[in-house]
């Protein structure tokens, strides 16, 4: 069974991995969302391909139980949230902010079960 930690990477990996196939068989809609022209639709297509790749990423990492990567997504994540309320773009800031912040409680609660049972054995 993955860890709390991995199935919110999962989560974050399958949302992108969907989010990055809707947009590149509709990258007119994405381009719209994102108030940007329709000649923006190549960018939007560009950007559906890197959302897949990161969705094929994420799970991976999940399904490997990469708790380093686990870790460096968090302030990645955050600091994506900021740029994106920067430009306006609310639902993915909220996204990415709330998923960064599940993530984070999951690798801290992780932490704190596997200091307590570090202690359990050595009794």
């Amino acid at each position: 069974m993955p860890s709390p930690a991995a199935i919110t990477i999962y989560a974050f990996g399958i949302t992108a991995l969907l989010a990055g196939i809707s947009s590149l068989v509709d990258p007119a809609s994405l381009a719209s969302q994102l108030n940007f022209p329709l000649a923006c639709t190549p960018v939007a297509r560009g950007n559906a391909l890197a959302a897949i790749a990161m969705g094929l990423y994420y799970s991976l990492a999940a399904y490997q139980e990469n708790t380093t990567f686990f870790i460096a997504t968090v302030p990645m994540r955050l600091l994506t949230t900021t740029v994106f309320f920067s430009q306006g773009w609310t639902v993915p800031a909220v996204w990415e902010g709330a998923g960064a912040v599940v993530t984070g409680a999951a690798l801290l609660l992780a932490s704190g079960t596997g200091a307590a049972s570090r202690k359990k054995s050595k009794i």
